[in-house]
């Protein structure tokens, strides 16, 4: 678990929003502009984010994409601007799976969220450091953080976050109280990452207590928020 905090110390950045919902489905992320592409991995019944998303930075319906194997049409409710693909996100392309290559060959300023249910995992393994920069700004939900569990090796994850720290700053993260803790750090875990191109130079270590009044919000309304107010979410 420690080498495993050591690639999740949270960075200052004083501008942040939350779109989305006040509960599971929303998120908090930095408010900056100009991105060329916009991409939901995983959708399920829950779109808010990427509505709110479209909406807020003027996004075109063919710059917009959605992935999800597992629903046969994205829930139109929420936005028609966004191509949605029957497919689940994998390292590699293949029948009913897609590994994004075709938008890190093309964009240059993607704005990336992703909940997959733990296969995030494999995803961020097989990318390269100069297809990792190409994603301006992720939101991504971890699973299983602290152990083997979702079929994942501990130090498979460890390695994820490692390599995430080598192209961005995670500049938020919460924690989501559907899931149980260990040690006081839950399982599961919402990052906010940014690129480091976008600072001058390295940013001082987070200072806000975390969650955040009236940014962050229960997953689970029934239950109370998990406390992160120790370091390395806070110093």
């Amino acid at each position: 678990m420690i080498k495993t905090l050591n690639y999740l110390k949270i960075y200052e950045f004083s501008n942040k929003i939350r779109l989305g919902i006040n509960s599971d489905g929303g998120y908090v992320i930095a408010d900056i502009d100009n991105y060329d592409f916009y991409i939901s991995a995983g959708v399920s019944t829950e779109e808010s984010f990427s509505r709110d998303f479209i909406n807020k930075y003027k996004m075109k319906r063919e710059n917009c994409a959605a992935f999800d194997g597992t629903i046969n049409k994205y829930p139109k409710e929420y936005t028609d601007k966004i191509i949605f693909y029957k497919r689940n996100i994998s390292s590699s392309n293949r029948p009913g799976f897609a590994n994004l290559n075709f938008f890190t060959n093309k964009y240059n300023n993607i704005f990336l969220k992703m909940d997959i249910e733990s296969s995030e995992y494999e995803w961020i393994k097989s990318l390269s450091n100069n297809q990792l920069n190409k994603f301006k700004q992720i939101v991504i939900e971890f699973h299983g953080i602290n152990d083997d569990s979702w079929n994942v090796n501990l130090n498979d994850k460890i390695e994820c976050f490692k390599k995430l720290t080598e192209t961005h700053y995670p500049i938020h993260i919460h924690g989501n109280n559907h899931g149980k803790t260990t040690d006081n750090i839950p399982d599961t875990i919402e990052v906010t990452y940014l690129r480091k191109d976008l600072f001058k130079n390295e940013p001082e270590l987070n200072k806000t207590s975390l969650p955040i009044k009236n940014l962050d919000f229960p997953n689970n309304k029934e239950l109370n928020d998990y406390d992160l107010n120790f370091a390395p979410f806070v110093n």
